[in-house]
């Protein structure tokens, strides 16, 4: 896996003599063997990665922090990246999660090359999204599930989130048809979408008060509100009885209600 990458990695030189640039110094035991002239192959056999932690994150496991290295190397044969970001439950689960959330910020449309390339590497599930360079000015700023999804991240380079937020009412309403159509449909067969949902409301109702936006903290408000019986039927995906789609419908409808006034508030 990672030794095919860095074969790739390699290029031969004539050796000289002399102080100039990017010279590779050979030491004075190997002065028998190597020669001004002679013609060597230099090959990465390691490669340099720092990682750049989110201040909210802790140190990840020696296991983990390898493999994250891993892909950050991989990822860098592609051009046209900016940066890259580790994302999600992986970094803050210690065996809870799906799969391997990575973002990548780049111009490009990469998302099926890049998910190729690692799966290949890696036989593992990834999960890959991609932001515009210039959207992730915007929605660093703007977008509350952005600036929840970055609350916990590992990156290639460093990176903050910005302390002012910027409230685009357009944007937010768009966040919210997904919530809304929920109140229309029976999705009692996919109750997973009744879960991701509700923490989409907190995010955007914290989003609205400027609060911390901690997507671990959001499970246990959602299981708060509902009850930690129908929290766990939701998480797993669950079939749910009428009952319990009634419910869930009115807290939804109970925190649109909410985020609604927020957003008028905003306007005053």
């Amino acid at each position: 896996m990672k030794s095919e990458a860095l074969i790739k990695n390699k290029f031969t030189h004539r050796i000289s003599k002399g102080s100039r640039f990017n010279q590779i110094y050979i030491p004075k035991e190997f002065n028998s063997s190597f020669e001004v002239g002679d013609l060597v192959e230099i090959k990465l056999l390691e490669k340099k990665t720092s990682l750049y932690y989110s201040k909210n994150l802790e140190i990840l496991s020696n296991f983990k922090e390898k493999l994250v290295k891993d892909i950050f190397f991989i990822l860098s044969e592609f051009e046209g990246i900016k940066q890259i970001f580790v994302v999600g439950s992986f970094l803050t689960n210690k065996i809870d999660y799906n799969d391997i959330d990575v973002l990548i910020i780049s111009d490009k449309n990469l998302e099926n090359k890049i998910y190729n390339e690692l799966t290949e590497n890696f036989n593992l599930k990834f999960h890959i999204i991609l932001i515009p360079v210039k959207r992730l000015d915007y929605l660093e700023r703007s977008c509350p599930l952005t600036r929840s999804m970055l609350y916990y991240f590992v990156s290639n380079k460093d990176f903050n989130l910005p302390l002012d937020i910027e409230i685009d009412k357009k944007h937010i309403q768009f966040l919210l048809m997904m919530p809304e159509d929920l109140l229309k449909l029976n999705m009692g067969s996919n109750s997973r979408v009744f879960y991701d949902n509700l923490r989409r409301l907190i995010s955007i109702e914290k989003f609205l008060e400027k609060k911390d936006i901690d997507p671990i903290k959001l499970d246990k408000e959602v299981s708060d509100l509902i009850g930690s019986d129908i929290f766990i039927l939701i998480k797993n995906n669950e079939k749910l009885d009428e009952k319990i789609l009634l419910k869930l419908k009115h807290v939804i409808s109970l925190k649109l209600n909410i985020i609604r006034r927020l957003l008028k508030h905003q306007e005053l």
